[in-house]
């Protein structure tokens, strides 16, 4: 017989070889394979039912967490040599043992309960995972509940989580059939709760859970109190909001009911548009890219369809946004707040800006809502500010830095207050800021003008909007990163830098503090638009040179790590402002039947 071995020779410690055999753990396993055939050797015996099996316990605590607890410890079964297994079958207990001592065992529909159940009980976590695995692949409508319920009998969090997102993803179907009048109220909860569930729009989550309500209301008509808030009702068109409060049953004869219909009703009135906690699935996403030339007599707007790749000339009232110089732009919900800037006769360009000798900071903040193609004035921020950042978190608006001001404020558009929260640690000038969560990053320069005007990227701070603290992170950039050459977007809470300069991506790892190259697009030009859409980072536009200004946009998606360009902006665009905004479908102003499409 050939011996599949290696001879490894080191002569540098005195002549010896190592012997290194790749089947070494496949010759051991045969030998008690055949010592287990001989009845040689054993050891230890477990009882099931009526039968008695002898086996070696080294062969047992190799292959079970169970069986290794109980010869590692003080139990009385370990003295006995024998232990009794009343919770499995006889049949179970063969096959568990046919796979301990071959490595092999065959997993079909008919046998993967009894082996999950098993691998379960024995804590065979090799076996567990592969029953998880082959019980993934069979998902569908007909059994998802059921295996949700598998999942968390057996204590699976791989299929638990897999079944979970198969619900959630095809929550509107299943809704229709007669296992989701059976779904368990706790299942039912956290659907509801879920950003990701797949709905057409939210008067569909409603219906659900009134039908599923009226399957069984002797019971169910006191959880609704529970789970009717994880319906998000305000974002329910108003009528059939009102409707619903009016003539549904369910809805009218319990007290708690009826307040929380009527706070939602409340709400809309009060707030339409302005509730960022839509479902991805019930909405329409947009990039929004407005510019204001120097002469601010020229003005352009457009929208790109994500779902469609197609961009859009938006009407002239979306062109005359109020953007002073240095104003920041911010979507939030399905409106476009306009943060702040510079009166008087300050220029447009960055550069230019930068060299003015005096600037006369506005607090102004204005709200351009879409929908209703109208602007109104909002609550002036707490300290005048250009050149500053903007970021959404926490359902709120934060205006970060500006020209020489450390202070931090954030603006509640449903209390329509501005609060001021703990200032930067230090100035910082061309303010990049991206929300991850909870958690707002925001990158720049110690200084505002250098020799060569590119300020190197040397800041970058860590900001708990829970706990109101900044910290300082330390993070290498390098000689070749600039402050005004870099954009900082957040895709699905984690934090991209687009560097304009070099064409790369990075993402940064909180945990290490260490950043990542995830890869480089072909080129984009200076002065770029970037913005994070869910899983995807775009970057629009850009000059290469003040007379080579570009259409092009290029898209990266995270989860493929994979670059692609799409349609083309309407026109060649440098410094400009661009936001991402998304709309409840029934209320999209810029679907194409209402306004002109310029390019597909």
């Amino acid at each position: 017989m050939m011996l599949d071995v290696r001879l490894l020779l080191n002569l540098m410690d005195g002549r010896h070889v190592t012997l290194v055999s790749a089947s070494h753990g496949q010759q051991v396993l045969a030998v008690l394979q055949a010592f287990r055939e001989r009845r040689a050797l054993f050891d230890f015996s477990i009882r099931v039912q009526d039968e008695t099996l002898p086996c070696h316990r080294c062969v047992l605590a190799a292959c079970s967490d169970f069986f290794r607890a109980m010869f590692e410890l003080d139990m009385r079964e370990r003295d006995d040599g024998t232990v009794t297994l009343s919770n499995l079958s006889a049949p179970a207990v063969h096959t568990f043992l046919d796979f301990a001592y071959s490595g092999e065992i065959e997993i079909r529909e008919d046998n993967v309960d009894m082996l999950f159940h098993l691998a379960s009980f024995l804590q065979v976590s090799f076996l567990s995972r592969a029953c998880s695995d082959f019980l993934v692949q069979t998902l569908e409508l007909s059994n998802c509940l059921h295996l949700l319920a598998v999942a968390e009998g057996y204590g699976s969090s791989h299929l638990l989580r897999r079944a979970t997102e198969f619900v959630t993803q095809n929550f509107h179907t299943l809704s229709s059939t007669p296992d989701f009048l059976e779904m368990p109220a706790q299942v039912l909860e956290r659907c509801l709760a879920s950003d990701a569930l797949n709905v057409p729009d939210e008067e569909s989550v409603l219906r659900a859970l009134l039908r599923w309500t009226q399957h069984d209301p002797q019971t169910r008509e006191s959880l609704l109190p529970e789970l009717l808030p994880q319906v998000r009702l305000h974002h329910l068109p108003p009528a059939a909001l009102e409707e619903a409060g009016r003539s549904e049953d369910a809805l009218t004869t319990d007290g708690r009911c009826v307040s929380i219909v009527s706070e939602a009703v409340t709400r809309v009135r009060k707030s339409s548009g302005l509730f960022s906690d839509a479902r991805p699935s019930t909405t329409s996403s947009y990039i929004f890219v407005c510019k204001t030339e120097e002469n601010a007599e020229i003005r352009y707007a457009f929208c790109y369809d994500i779902g469609a790749n197609r961009w859009t000339e938006l009407p002239q009232d979306a062109a005359r946004i109020l953007d002073l110089p240095g104003s920041a732009i911010i979507g939030f919900a399905e409106k476009l707040f306009i943060i702040g800037g510079c009166r008087g006769n300050c220029r447009r360009a960055v550069r230019l800006h930068i060299a003015t000798p005096e600037h006369d900071p506005t607090d102004e903040v204005w709200c351009y809502c879409p929908v209703t193609r109208s602007f109104t004035p909002a609550p002036r921020m707490r300290h005048p500010r250009t050149m500053h950042a903007c970021v959404a978190a926490l359902h709120r608006i934060y205006a970060i830095a500006g020209k020489s001001i450390l202070d931090v404020e954030y603006f509640d558009p449903l209390s329509n207050v501005w609060k001021s929260v703990s200032p930067l640690p230090k100035r910082i000038y061309f303010p990049e800021a991206s929300a991850c969560g909870s958690v707002i990053y925001a990158l720049g320069s110690e200084v505002e003008i250098s020799e060569a005007f590119n300020p190197s990227l040397d800041c970058f701070f860590r900001y708990d909007a829970v706990a109101d603290q900044w910290c300082q992170l330390v993070a290498e950039f390098g000689q070749f990163f600039h402050a005004t050459l870099v954009k900082s977007v957040s895709v699905n809470d984690t934090l991209y830098l687009c560097d304009l300069s070099t064409y790369k991506v990075y993402s940064f790892c909180p945990d290490t503090c260490v950043w990542k190259g995830e890869g480089s697009f072909e080129c984009a030009g200076f002065n770029a638009g970037a913005i994070g859409v869910r899983e995807k980072i775009y970057i629009l536009g850009g000059d290469y040179s003040p007379d080579e200004i570009t259409d092009e946009v290029q898209v990266y998606d995270s989860g493929r790590s994979e670059w692609q360009e799409v349609a083309p902006m309407p026109r060649a665009l440098t410094e400009f402002h661009c936001q991402a905004l998304s709309f409840n479908r029934y209320r999209d102003p810029w679907r194409t039947d209402r306004a002109e499409t310029i390019r597909d």
